[in-house]
């Protein structure tokens, strides 16, 4: 397989599920609650893990519900404390615990904030129409939560109607910056052995979408890869349009095995661990357009493949 690597759009017969926007099913739940006094002004609602279990839903779907409620003045989160009925459910001005008002619609306020990257793909996986554009160093992170909304999916949970994956990685023949050996950075080795761990997960993405097109899961499924000649320094994600995810790359120092119980120190980076924040309004949008000018211009398919 090289590294430019298309999967086609394919129409299925298996209907569009009903189940869509699962999260407006449990807002609306709750905001009539809210409307009958069933749960009054100032009262505590039910926590994640209860509301789960009550609705049949994931902890991303419940927190979608809950956001949409906040976003219309219907309850205010307290860190540390849990969610609570607002004041005056229904109005988008609320107070906070010092007593200042503010917006809870105001999208710039979320921007910042940490991401669970799990439960943002799986949020993004409630809309009909998904659409995911990366830019990252192996795609590990990515694998694993579309793998685990692949498995969703085939259990029998709601699936899409159509997933686009547009996915930028590091060239295989750029000699990166990192992973490199401390003392000796010619020796091909770390790189080698990252070019494998890419090459691994690529296919693991390949093989997952192309299941869902094969068994008419989804009707309509595209996963298109290209590469740059950079070392990247930080990741992100742009999910449905609509939320970005970012997160740097800490460099480190760290010890390698290298077979026959010999080892090596190494520079490399924490990526599957990394931080993640939300972006959204102008940060998003500049996101957005950086990762257009990407694809457009330096990003390239690859003749090479990932790894001989």
């Amino acid at each position: 397989m090289t590294r430019s690597c298309t999967l086609g759009s394919m129409t299925g017969d298996r209907p569009a599920s009903e189940a869509k926007h699962t999260y407006k099913r449990v807002a609306e739940s709750l905001r009539a609650e809210i409307d009958s006094g069933d749960l009054p002004a100032g009262s505590q609602l039910p926590t994640h893990f209860e509301l789960v279990e009550r609705f049949r839903v994931s902890r991303a779907t419940i927190q979608r519900a809950l956001k949409d409620l906040q976003k219309a003045g219907y309850v205010n989160s307290e860190q540390g404390r849990g969610v609570f009925v607002a004041g005056n459910p229904g109005s988008a001005v609320t107070s906070s615990a010092n007593g200042v008002s503010h917006r809870q619609d105001s999208a710039t306020a979320r921007s910042g904030e940490t991401v669970d990257f799990v439960a943002a793909i799986e949020e993004a996986f409630e809309s009909d129409v998904v659409t995911i554009d990366a830019f990252c160093l192996t795609a590990e992170s990515l694998n694993g939560a579309l793998l685990m909304q692949m498995q969703r999916i085939m259990s029998g949970q709601p699936a899409p109607r159509s997933i686009r994956v547009r996915l930028v990685l590091p060239s295989p023949a750029t000699s990166l910056a990192v992973p490199q050996r401390v003392d000796e950075p010619k020796d091909e080795r770390p790189l080698d052995r990252l070019r494998r761990l890419t090459n691994m997960h690529t296919y693991g993405l390949v093989n997952s979408l192309k299941d869902l097109r094969e068994r008419n899961y989804v009707a309509s499924v595209e996963l298109v890869v290209r590469s740059v000649r950079i070392t990247p320094v930080h990741k992100l994600y742009v999910l449905n349009g609509s939320r970005g995810v970012f997160g740097y790359y800490r460099f480190m120092e760290r010890e390698l095995g290298v077979g026959g119980g010999d080892t090596i120190q190494i520079y490399d980076v924490h990526g599957v661990d990394a931080k993640l924040f939300n972006l959204e309004g102008e940060f998003l949008e500049e996101s957005e357009r950086w990762f257009q000018s990407l694809w457009e211009t330096i990003a390239q398919d690859e003749e090479q493949p990932l790894f001989e």
